[in-house]
């Protein structure tokens, strides 16, 4: 029983793990610095993102009542709600 529910919560994170890659691509990436297109041009997908840059603020959307954390992985931040991902 065990293994079925863990295989449910894999194919839902697989497929939102797909839904995210596609919009990513359809909004021409991240550009948060210096990043750009092989055109030059800027990519939109930053402004779609709930957490990024948000540390200590409240979880949006989100009824935890918890703050979004940060933590530094290989020199690059990660923002992330304690409640919501674990």
């Amino acid at each position: 029983m065990a293994s079925t529910v863990r295989r449910r919560r894999a194919a839902r994170l697989v497929a939102a793990v797909r839904e995210v890659l596609r919009a990513a691509i359809e909004a021409g990436g991240s550009s948060l610095r210096d990043y750009v297109q092989a055109s030059g041009q800027r990519g939109y997908f930053q402004h779609r993102f709930s957490v990024y840059n948000r540390a200590g603020e409240p979880c949006p959307g989100c009824d935890c009542g918890g703050a979004i954390r940060r933590i530094v992985q290989a020199g690059r931040s990660t923002f992330y709600c304690p409640r919501r991902q674990r």
